[in-house]
């Protein structure tokens, strides 16, 4: 799956908001490539910005702002399998 660099990202999902017409992530599987833990975000926790989200660590605090954009097309991918 997607690596970012401070992140192998092993699942994702992301939900539509029909008033932004755009999608964002709900929830995020990831592992950190500081340390190897994996964390799971998810259930409203997901720390969104404008365009994207944090993704924080839940063992080392290493985190990193990712771009809906640049997961967008995995998560399409993922879907047409």
């Amino acid at each position: 799956m997607t690596n970012t660099g401070a992140f192998q990202i092993l699942s994702f999902d992301m939900v539509r908001i029909p008033e932004m017409e755009e999608e964002v992530v709900d929830s995020i599987t990831a592992r950190c490539r500081r340390c190897g833990h994996v964390t799971t975000v998810n259930d409203g926790a997901v720390h969104h910005l404008s365009g994207g989200l944090v993704m924080q660590c839940g063992q080392c605090s290493n985190r990193q702002a990712l771009s809906n954009a640049r997961l967008a097309p995995a998560h399409t991918d993922l879907r047409s399998v």
